[in-house]
């Protein structure tokens, strides 16, 4: 079943505030997200109707098992896109953090799994004394990209 990346976006909160915290509220939900009780409240029904979540009337809400895999995946997906931007791209982390964002409702599971790879390389690259990322680096540079841009 395909979610809008806003409802995406509903499921990796819950999966994150679910790690942080007890029981996950609907002014949790908002105040993580920076909208209005109404619009947690709207999100959750169509999640809950999709089957994603569990909520008794004016209850916590819990991610059903099918809601927790799908929260993981676009949170595995979030984490790998900003660790890419930062670590390879040399991005700043706040940039990094809006940008793996948007991406992370784009990918397909293939590409992140050769993401994931990618940076592997590089990573290994860097730590092998390979010059593999100071010539990208040089590269951006010479093209009039500096790396914190």
């Amino acid at each position: 079943m395909k979610l809008s990346s806003k409802k995406e976006d509903y499921l990796e909160t819950i999966y994150r505030l679910s790690s942080e915290i007890d029981s996950v509220g609907i002014s949790d939900i908002a105040r993580e997200r920076g909208v209005t009780l109404p619009t947690v409240t709207s999100a959750v029904a169509g999640l809950k109707e999709k089957g994603y979540l569990n909520q008794r009337h004016y209850g916590k809400v819990t991610l059903t098992s099918t809601g927790e895999t799908k929260a993981i995946a676009i949170y595995e997906a979030h984490k790998t896109i900003k660790r890419f931007l930062v670590e390879v791209l040399g991005l700043p982390e706040n940039l990094s953090e809006s940008e793996a964002c948007k991406m992370e409702h784009g990918l397909s599971h293939e590409t992140l799994e050769r993401l994931k790879h990618f940076i592997k390389t590089v990573i290994n690259c860097r730590e092998s004394k390979n010059e593999c990322r100071t010539q990208f680096f040089t590269l951006l540079k010479s093209s009039g990209i500096s790396k914190n841009e």
